[in-house]
């Protein structure tokens, strides 16, 4: 049956909607236009099984049995009333779907949702007005005969009819472009990707299936007689020859697989990528206590360097190159140290304290922190005029950087060293910030670019590395609520991209 159909549509789009991880505006407006278009299926066939007219057809609309036919012909609603409920959820439909579109496309601040969502909903409220059964009498009664006639009223009433229902195509459209813009211009980051497809697809069907059964909508489904006082209702406006109409369960089914569908493809690639990082999370906090214990020898060393420092700057008083050196290298030891004791301590607390930090500035600090280790290298970064704000936990997000950032550095050890070049972009991609390193290094093999963020897995000598810097920067930025990915080819270079979500943004 029809109407079961479309029952287990909304439960599906409810479904896929609260399982997101918060409730935004757009998840909330997509749940009301599933909401609004059952209803307005229901008042329809209602509406029908009413009638007369399609005593002996309604089946072949919606597949409603002639005992559930009966039953709704009989439900205490009055005609009135199921119109009123059909335009009213018509506009609501209409008006939910493309604020939905606007709120997923882009990062609409308080102030312009407060400008855009009323100016929004003046046609439709003027729609639910201009076709409402008693205002289309009452202007009828006021303007026959003395201004208008018969014919002119219905005439000038079906001029209306056409410059609304272009408006409410113009919904439609902008809702289906303004997702696909938004799956367009996403981050290029694979799962982001395809979730968004995911709901692309759930959208557009629903979409579809709307505009076939219930394009005409609203629309004036009474005949008014002011001199015998008398209101005829009208058949449903069924345009096109009714075999048409014969194949609307199954463009129905056909959207419902669709939807059903991209929710199921959804809910497998979040399930994907918990599962991936259920794995990384656990490999990794049982490396915690090795980290530890590699922590506290280091500084035992790093303590035992520094007084052998000492002593050969004791015994080398006469050389003021070789002090200047064996300084520096103390210097070096004491800033290892003081890292190593500050990963310590976060160590031991086991936790992020994430606060409103400015990306681009985090970066350009990064940069500062790195500069001699990338002294031989052209890096190119430039702030842009926003200031562009995530919460972070600045030290960890900062280290997530700097093994990015090394690794690049590492990359283009092979490379002339007056080519060697690292480039540093951010884009904000309307509720995301995309951060980007790009090398032009030696790149990496395809087989070990899925490899890549998994513990102790590296392309370098185990002796000099140990494999855990991507895989902390996967698990640092994840546990931010971002995404990380890489593209690489072999002999071109590599570039890491971060996709982080987007606090707000202001001007510098």
């Amino acid at each position: 049956m029809f109407i079961f159909f479309m029952f287990i549509l909304f439960i599906a789009i409810a479904v896929f909607c609260l399982t997101q991880q918060k409730y935004t505006k757009a998840t909330l407006l997509m749940l009301g236009m599933g909401l609004s278009f059952l209803l307005v299926v229901s008042a329809i066939m209602t509406y029908m099984s009413k009638d007369a007219y399609y005593y002996y057809s309604l089946y072949g609309y919606f597949g409603i049995s002639r005992g559930v036919q009966n039953q709704l012909m009989f439900l205490p609603v009055s005609r009135y009333f199921l119109i009123r409920i059909l335009n009213l959820f018509t506009m609501a439909f209409l008006y939910t779907g493309l604020c939905s579109a606007i709120y997923f496309a882009f990062n609409v601040s308080p102030r312009i949702g407060r400008r855009i969502l009323p100016l929004l909903a003046i046609p439709c409220a003027v729609q639910v007005a201009l076709y409402d059964p008693s205002f289309y009498t009452g202007l009828y009664y006021r303007l026959y005969p003395a201004h208008m006639t018969a014919r002119g009223f219905v005439s000038a009433y079906e001029a209306v009819h056409h410059v609304t229902f272009a408006v409410n195509t113009l919904y439609i459209a902008a809702g289906i472009f303004l997702m696909a813009y938004a799956w367009f211009d996403a981050p290029k980051v694979r799962q982001i990707r395809s979730n968004i497809g995911m709901i692309l697809i759930s959208y557009v069907s629903l979409q579809v299936t709307y505009y076939y059964v219930n394009f005409w909508a609203p629309d004036i489904l009474i005949t008014v007689s002011k001199a015998a006082r008398f209101i005829r209702f009208k058949p449903v406006n069924l345009v096109g020859k009714p075999s048409m109409y014969a194949l609307l369960p199954y463009i129905a089914g056909f959207c419902l697989f669709i939807s059903l569908y991209g929710i199921y493809k959804y809910a497998r690639i979040q399930n994907r990528i918990r599962n991936q990082e259920t794995v990384i999370s656990r490999n990794i906090d049982s490396a915690v206590l090795t980290s530890r214990v590699f922590s506290h020898y280091m500084k035992n060393e790093l303590l035992a360097i520094m007084a052998q420092t000492e002593f050969l700057e004791a015994m080398v008083d006469t050389s003021p190159d070789v002090v200047q050196e064996v300084r520096v290298i103390e210097e070096r030891c004491r800033s290892i140290y003081d890292r190593l004791d500050v990963v310590h301590q976060k160590t031991l607390k086991s936790k992020m304290e994430l606060e409103p930090v400015d990306l681009q500035e985090l970066v350009a600090d990064t940069l500062g922190e790195m500069k001699l280790a990338l002294k031989q290298i052209n890096v190119t970064y430039t702030q842009g005029p926003q200031q562009l704000t995530i919460m972070a936990d600045r030290y960890y997000f900062s280290q997530a950087l700097e093994n990015i950032l090394s690794n690049a550095a590492d990359a283009l050890t092979h490379v002339p060293e007056n080519s060697r070049r690292i480039e540093i972009e951010i884009q904000r991609k309307n509720k995301w910030v995309e951060l980007i390193v790009r090398d032009n290094g030696t790149g990496i093999e395809a087989a070990q670019l899925e490899q890549i963020f998994q513990p102790f897995f590296s392309s370098k000598p185990t002796a000099t590395n140990w494999g855990m810097g991507l895989s902390l920067c996967h698990a640092i930025v994840t546990t931010h609520g971002g995404k990380i990915a890489a593209d690489s080819k072999p002999g071109e270079g590599s570039a890491f991209r971060i996709v982080m979500p987007l606090l707000r943004t202001s001007n510098r």
